[in-house]
Order: structure tokens, then C-alpha cells, then sequence
């Protein structure tokens, strides 16, 4: 940290002199750490919303026969994800203790664990993703969240041991995973700079998340039905395969795993830098550095959101999903049509 220091210092020696003179410049960490803040303010807010307004209650799987094949591996992936979020937390903690201090893989978990209030945001406008309802679930705090669109987003099947569970894990795991592509590319390319380091782990990133989420489509667990036509594998069947979301995700994925990689010799992430120039010491300077990271992984999940919520404009013909992966958001059954080219965006009525 000591280092750290000095070289802040020297840079501070040959800033401008009106930097120099009494104006004390804005370091980066304390942006992040606000976008962190209010992300965390945010997050707990429509939580508490959520749970205030009755609308956590489970939603049932409907009319439609769910098959026993699929009902197990629901609970199969419920389990393996559980077990995956345990390690999360172990690696966490271990990594804590040997550090002497909250390490960085930590403040990855936490705000993976807080942006978890993102996941149903890309169904802003309209249905962009479904759950299977056999999933433990609570429905969706997707009415809360300020200026919500969407027709009936508390009958959103969220999975709390599924993917709420991810939410733990994923950072970390794809972290590492990303990390560990860099690694083995500077050894093989010595020369490679950092932009090819990240192609390099984008590209094994995306393949570890399309088969994943190719497994979950085809399987019956998620459904995807506001989709672009001539990006969509399969396209106009419940088993739709929109490639530009993995390619979306898979880059959110890559931003945490370059976090991780390009770290300063104290093992500090680019969004921390400067955490030691400001006037806080202590506790005060590690939750710094934690809503620092937190506001990081919020800041790039929203751009996912954003786009994939631009590209849900331009749905293409799906076909009629079951009621367990509907769950009463659109079609049979509701005063809502579910995701087309001459359905409107927002409902008349609303």
C-alpha cells in the first residue's frame, strides 16, 4: 500500500499546478463507490417495496402439464447452484483471511449478490425472459422498481435458489475462468497486450455461457421469447437461442474478469485506485472499495439492460409458451399478448 502511495504522490507532484493549489481532484474510487451506493439504496428499497406490497407470493405453474424430465432438473440445477454459491462464499472468506483484509474476489460476491435486483430488468418494456415456475419462487419485485413498464412483472417465476443463487457464484466463477484464459494467453503470447487478453477471454467465456444457457433454454428451465429474428437460433420456437444476449452477458462476464486480472501490485482492481488518497482510513476505506466494485458490476449489468431492453423493440413471431414458463405475464389466459412484430410495446390501456 505503501508503494501505492508514493507513485500517487508523484503523480500529484507532476499534476497541473491549479491541482496543486487547494483544489483536491475527485478520485475515481469515490464515483464508483457513489454509483455503488445508490445502486445498494436502490436494490434494498424495491426489496423492501417488494415485500411491503403483498406481491411476494409463489407463482404457480398453471394449466399446462409440466414433464417429471424437466421438474428434475430444475431441481437439479437449484442444487448445484446452492453448492456453487457455498463455494463462492468459502473462496470469499478464505481469501479474506489470508489477505488480512476483505480481498477483492470478496467485493466480487457482494456485488454480484446486490446486482441480483437487475436480473429481471431486461423485461422493462416486455416479456424478454421467462422462468420456469418450478422453480422455488416468490414472483418478481419488477413492479417495484421506478417507472416499470411491463404488464403483470410480479408473475416473473424468479428463482431464488436458481439464479439468485447464481448471483453469488457468477462473477467469481466466470472471474476465474476469464482470468485463467488471460493467464495462459500471456504465457503463450508474451507480447499480447491487455486488448487482446480480453478477446481471448471473451471468446472462452461465451463458449462456457452458451453452452450453459443453450442447456437451460432446450431443457424447458428459461425461454427468451422477445427476440431478433436474424439473431436467434431456432428462431419462432419456445426454444429460441437469441445469440446476441449470450454475447451481451458473455461481456458483462469478460468486464468482471478484467477487473480481476489488471489489479496494481497491492492486488488492488482499477476501480479501488486512489482509495488511498482519500480522507478515510480503516473500515470507512474498505467499504469505499466495496461500493466501489459494487457500483463496477452494476454499472456494466444496466448497460446489458439497456440494450437488451432496446433490442426487445424489435421482436420477432414466437411461438405460445407453456403456462409454467408464461406464469400469467402474457398470452392465454391474460388481457396481455406476449412479445410479436404487431404487438405493441406498451399495451393499449396502460
Amino acid at each position: 500500500m505503501e508503494q501505492v502511495h508514493r507513485e500517487e504522490d508523484d503523480l500529484a507532484a507532476k499534476a497541473p499546478s491549479v491541482l496543486r493549489s487547494g483544489t483536491r481532484p475527485v478520485r475515481p474510487v469515490v464515483g464508483w463507490a457513489a454509483a455503488g451506493a445508490v445502486c445498494t439504496l436502490i436494490a434494498c428499497l424495491v426489496y423492501l417495496r417488494w415485500f411491503t406490497s403483498g406481491d411476494a407470493s409463489a407463482v404457480g405453474l398453471g394449466s399446462d402439464q409440466l414433464p417429471t424430465s424437466t421438474k428434475t432438473l430444475v431441481w437439479v440445477f437449484e442444487v448445484l447452484s446452492s453448492l456453487l454459491a457455498v463455494w463462492a462464499v468459502a473462496h470469499a472468506v478464505r481469501s479474506s483471511r489470508r489477505q488480512g483484509r476483505l480481498s477483492l474476489d470478496a467485493m466480487l460476491v457482494i456485488g454480484w449478490a446486490i446486482a441480483w435486483w437487475h436480473d429481471p430488468l431486461i423485461n422493462w418494456l416486455r416479456p424478454s425472459v421467462f422462468y420456469n415456475a418450478a422453480f422455488v419462487n416468490l414472483g418478481s419485485w419488477s413492479e417495484q422498481v421506478p417507472g416499470w413498464i411491463s404488464p403483470n412483472g410480479r408473475f416473473l417465476a424468479e428463482p431464488i435458489f436458481g439464479i439468485g443463487a447464481v448471483y453469488l457464484w457468477l462473477g467469481l466463477g466466470f472471474g476465474m475462468i476469464g482470468c485463467a484464459a488471460m493467464r495462459r494467453a500471456q504465457k503463450c503470447w508474451p507480447g499480447l497486450g491487455p486488448v487482446g487478453l480480453v478477446c481471448i477471454a471473451f471468446a472462452v467465456v461465451f463458449a462456457f455461457e452458451f453452452l450453459i444457457e443453450l442447456s437451460v433454454i432446450h431443457n424447458g428451465l428459461v425461454g427468451y421469447p422477445s427476440s431478433i429474428r436474424v439473431l436467434t437460433l431456432w428462431a419462432g420456437t419456445t426454444h429460441q437461442v437469441p445469440v446476441y444476449e449470450q454475447l451481451l452477458w458473455s461481456g458483462v462476464l469478460t468486464c468482471t474478469a478484467a477487473l480481476r486480472f489488471f489489479t496494481d501490485a497491492d492486488g488492488r482492481s482499477v476501480v479501488e485506485r486512489g482509495a488511498g488518497r482519500v480522507a478515510v482510513a480503516g473500515r470507512a476505506r474498505t467499504a469505499l472499495c466495496v461500493f466501489a466494485v459494487v457500483g463496477f458490476v452494476n454499472v456494466v449489468a444496466l448497460g446489458y439492460d439497456v440494450v437488451m431492453n432496446a433490442a426487445a423493440l424489435y421482436a420477432g413471431h414466437t411461438a405460445t409458451y407453456p403456462s409454467y414458463l408464461r406464469t400469467h405475464q402474457c398470452g392465454p389466459g391474460t388481457a396481455v399478448q406476449c412479445p410479436g412484430p404487431s404487438v405493441p410495446v406498451i399495451p393499449r390501456g396502460r
